[in-house]
């Protein structure tokens, strides 16, 4: 099934993307999971801004790049993974994403793909391999390393 995102505006697509440290894959799987998520939007292939192995705390000269043109108008959609590619301060992402929004831009997260298919809390394993502190109801110590157990010789 495909979903068309109408943008609020004329304009191209963007991505944002910031890494740091630098990454030499150039975070080619986030890259490819919002190229898809744009077509299952019915979103032209979008123009990447890519700031790598920069820190959120220092200039990125990528996001004032997108920053600049979506304030003239030219950004229609910005795809990001979340909104921490702005900054790891959520008040300094909320305010980048409330500019791109002022200046006409959706701001599109991927969705998240882990929601409703991971438990709240880890499973426990039940019966004889259960790791310590699981559901089997003989405790097992841990196991310290230098031990006779782990050298392997007879306890």
């Amino acid at each position: 099934m495909t979903a068309t995102h109408r943008p609020a505006a004329p304009g191209a697509t963007a991505a944002y993307l910031r890494c740091y440290p630098y990454d030499v894959w150039q975070m080619a799987a986030h890259l490819r999971a919002l190229e898809e998520h744009a077509r299952r939007l019915g979103l032209p292939a979008p123009h990447v801004f890519l700031d790598n192995g920069i820190s959120s705390r220092l200039p990125r000269p990528q996001l004032r790049r997108l920053l600049a043109r979506a304030a003239e108008g030219r950004i229609a959609t910005v795809l990001v993974p979340g909104h921490w590619v702005f900054s790891l301060d959520n008040r300094t992402a909320d305010s980048v994403t409330d500019f791109l929004r002022s200046s006409g831009a959706d701001v599109v997260e991927l969705p998240d793909q882990q929601r409703g298919s991971r438990p709240s809390r880890p499973l426990a394993l039940a019966g004889p391999d259960a790791p310590y502190g699981g559901s089997d109801p003989v405790r097992r110590p841990p196991v310290v390393l230098g031990s006779p157990a782990v050298l392997g010789s007879p306890a």
